[in-house]
């Protein structure tokens, strides 16, 4: 049954994340009044009230079916969309059309915000209700711009707001769709040079388009540099020398899509933590000819950067909401059911990327965001392209494609008529006089026409996909899917994975 699909393992609790209690998000919502009468329609409201649109639609593929929408609920050119989510699960085949079509769906912005080469090209940080930072030019800068950012923060950390149902207390029920009384991984200090940091490198990237770099005032732009260099490889070089240590993975988690969310526990003395995950339809079948069903990941390349004292810098690199491709600060919440780097719940792919193999991971990236990122502000696409040009995993699957010749991932949905515009864009920008690494050039057009994609397949592609299927789910996790799935993939008459794969397990399940 579906609404079993996010269910969650008792021994969880007492086995893996004994100071942090997990709830199922069907239990948190039975809690008090909600069982009682609160109507969908009811329910949605509340969610809209606090929650924008382009947040609600992975929300609402998280929520037990009874719970979903009611199509008049949504905007109107995405209610077709919305019945379908309410009536079943996504699948990579509606992912693909949900990609393709988003861009026509959606009216154009009355108030449109950056580009996403505006973005990507950006010489500052936003923190939230304080003025730009200008971006630093060396480390020394750097590190004093982070410490008097801790210092500015003379007020104590006021809580996050109780969103959603959290103020309709009069109903006996309350969720905040946010994870209440969790502590972030890093200190704010490491998080505000995260911050910095992703964007240096977006940066130093965006040198690769020379003269057309977007400059609003219309005047030249001069090349960016950090520490006395102006590319990303060369900088992670000259960290190198200083005696940092640099590595990257392709990494993959349950998708949450930045949203989280948590419940009073029944004596008000604590916040229960509600995984949230998206199940999908795979498209591919056991054995016994049911569907797999799976969570949907979140992919990118994981970079880390440890200085010979301190703390490290984690950034990710992928097309994301945010509106560009590109680098981004990973300063997350402590989730360890979603985002522990060590136990299980981050599964990483096979190659660390050190040395030539993460100068040339560099290379790509910023190749892959001056095309990205162009062609999202050429043709003037919503959300920095997101989905059409590629969602978090088409991109870190492209990479990894690019890298190895192979990749780990699924599903992926970049479609073919896109990726001829990713080509064509690419033949525009080197006509343009841009200059990127020759190689990285040659390896991108072969990702592009080698990549998989996961919306059709047929004997010969069926064993790859499997593969790649179990190769992007974590392996420990208290939804009881995962579980299912890693069991299915260490039993050679269960799923059909090749036979080398069927002989190597995919990580112990959680007793």
């Amino acid at each position: 049954m579906e609404h079993d699909l996010l269910a969650l393992s008792s021994s969880w609790n007492l086995s893996q994340s004994a100071h942090v209690r997990l709830i199922s998000l069907e239990e948190a919502l039975e809690r008090g009044s909600l069982k009682k009468g609160i109507s969908r329609r009811d329910f949605l409201a509340l969610i809209l009230h606090d929650i924008q649109h382009q947040r609600l639609l992975p929300l609402l593929a998280m929520l037990p079916r009874r719970w979903r929408q009611e199509p008049a609920s949504l905007p109107e050119q995405l209610r077709g969309l919305g019945l379908l989510l309410g009536e079943g699960l996504i699948s990579p085949l509606l992912l693909a059309a949900f990609a393709d079509d988003l861009q026509h769906l959606l009216p154009p912005s009355k108030s449109p915000s950056r580009s996403a080469l505006d973005r990507w090209c950006q010489r500052s940080c936003n923190d939230p209700g304080r003025s730009p930072w200008s971006l630093p030019d060396g480390l020394d800068t750097w590190k004093s711009q982070a410490a008097a950012f801790l210092q500015s923060q003379t007020k104590p950390s006021q809580a996050k707001p109780r969103l959603g149902l959290a103020a309709v207390t009069s109903l006996g029920g309350e969720i905040a769709w946010c994870n209440q009384g969790l502590s972030y991984l890093q200190s704010i200090e490491a998080r505000h040079r995260n911050q910095q940091m992703a964007q240096v490198f977006n940066v130093l990237g965006s040198n690769v388009l020379g003269s057309h770099l977007p400059d609003q005032q219309g005047g030249n732009v001069e090349i960016y540099q950090f520490e006395g260099q102006s590319c990303g490889k060369d900088l992670i070089h000259c960290l190198q020398a200083k005696g940092w240590t640099c590595q990257a993975r392709v990494r993959t988690s349950v998708a949450s899509f930045g949203l989280g969310a948590s419940a009073p526990s029944a004596d008000d003395k604590h916040w229960d933590q509600i995984p949230l995950a998206v199940p999908y339809r795979t498209g591919l079948q056991e054995i016994d000819q049911t569907e797999i069903h799976a969570l949907l990941p979140h992919a990118c390349l994981e970079m880390e950067l440890q200085p010979p004292e301190g703390e490290a810098v984690l950034l990710q690199y992928y097309q994301g909401t945010e509106g560009l491709n590109g680098w981004a600060a990973m300063n997350d919440l402590d989730r360890p059911w979603q985002n522990g780097r060590s136990n299980g719940t981050v599964r990483y792919g096979p190659t660390v990327f050190r040395d030539q193999q993460l100068s040339d991971a560099i290379d790509l990236c910023e190749l892959m965001g001056a095309i990205h990122n162009s062609e999202a502000s050429m043709e003037n696409l919503h959300l920095g392209g997101y989905g059409a040009i590629g969602f978090c995993i088409d991109s870190t699957a492209l990479l990894e494609q690019a890298l190895t010749g192979r990749t780990n991932l699924f599903p992926l949905t970049l479609g073919g008529l896109w990726r001829e515009r990713l080509r064509a864009q690419l033949h525009h920008l080197l006509e343009q006089n841009m200059q990127p690494n020759d190689d990285a050039v040659d390896r991108y057009k072969r990702a592009l026409e080698e990549m998989p994609q996961d919306v059709y397949h047929n004997s010969e592609t069926r064993k790859d996909a499997k593969r790649r299927l179990l190769a992007s789910q974590p392996t420990q996790s208290p939804f009881l899917l995962i579980q299912h799935l890693n069991l299915k993939g260490r039993q050679p008459n269960c799923v059909q994975v090749h036979d080398k794969l069927q002989q190597q397990p995919y990580g112990e399940t959680p007793h």
